[in-house]
């Protein structure tokens, strides 16, 4: 990522943290970037945001923002779509529908909260209009009846040699969804030969990258602690990703780092940049 697109997540992810932190505690707390109110940062390591109340800004909070780059595409359709299933056959409970239903390697996707809902009642009139007729272990790929109902489907480009694709330049992605059973109500889903194992050690890589040693120190750590010279009243430091497991890495938090890694480190919170009410507290708990 480019250092423009840079600043905009960091802007993002700490104004969707102040959102949610200024209705938890009801507070009225803004920001603004440390190189802008402390002019003596520029060209040097610093932190990235100064925090305070409207009326006080002399009583100012530091807050570091890192990304936790541990999203590839399996992390990201493995979530996304095993939350999915969850709540699948809850919606279609009682409208018709019956067997036991398989996803098989459905494309990588995520949705903000506001957009789920849409998406889980598109998906699942898709299933009660295709149930008349579904044999057990036949296959259909729902693709474009999914993209018919909801128009932020993804799409795929049609290969180069099939000039007469009737969706034209692009097409919906494929959907494949096979039928295993005529019994019961149930939706799961097949992501790809991944093992949760695979899951939980790119989360863990991702996450002890942010606490990796450079040029002598810890990062975060250091940065926070040059806004607490610069007289901040307290530190917090934000943990950015889309599809990150909250509870690999709230156990990251309690159970891989040293003190000595957090020793100017007052607080540590997770931004679902995927979620605009996706924020936890991860230390101290």
């Amino acid at each position: 990522m480019n250092r423009r697109g840079k600043e905009i997540e960091e802007k993002i992810c700490v104004e969707r943290f102040l959102n949610w932190y200024n209705k938890q505690h009801n507070r009225n707390y803004t920001y603004e970037k440390a190189t802008d109110h402390c002019s003596v940062l520029k060209g040097k390591l610093n932190w990235d945001f100064v925090v305070y109340e409207r009326d006080n800004p002399k009583e100012w909070i530091g807050i570091e923002v890192k990304e936790l780059a541990i999203v590839r595409e399996t992390s990201i359709r493995f979530k996304f779509w095993q939350d999915l299933c969850f709540e699948l056959p809850r919606n279609l409970e009682g409208k018709g529908i019956q067997g036991e239903f398989e996803i098989n390697l459905p494309p990588v996707f995520d949705l903000p909260r506001n957009e789920r809902q849409r998406f889980l009642e598109a998906l699942s009139q898709v299933l009660i209009d295709k149930q008349p007729g579904w044999e057990v272990r036949k296959s259909k790929d729902i693709g474009p009846d999914v993209w018919s109902k909801f128009p932020n489907w993804p799409k795929e480009k049609s290969e180069p040699f099939d000039e007469y694709d009737k969706w034209g330049t692009y097409r919906p992605c494929k959907l494949e969804i096979t039928k295993v059973s005529d019994s019961g109500c149930k939706v799961s889903v097949v992501t790809s030969p991944l093992i949760i194992g695979d899951v939980v050690e790119e989360h863990k890589e991702g996450f002890n990258e942010v606490f990796k040693l450079k040029n002598g120190v810890i990062q975060p750590d250091r940065q926070l602690e040059l806004a607490e010279e610069k007289g901040a009243r307290k530190t917090i430091l934000l943990l950015a990703g889309i599809g990150v497991d909250e509870g690999l890495t709230k156990n990251y938090v309690e159970n891989d780092l040293d003190h000595h890694l957090i020793s100017h480190i007052d607080c540590i919170y997770l931004v679902d940049m995927g979620n605009e009410e996706g924020v936890v507290k991860m230390y101290p708990g």
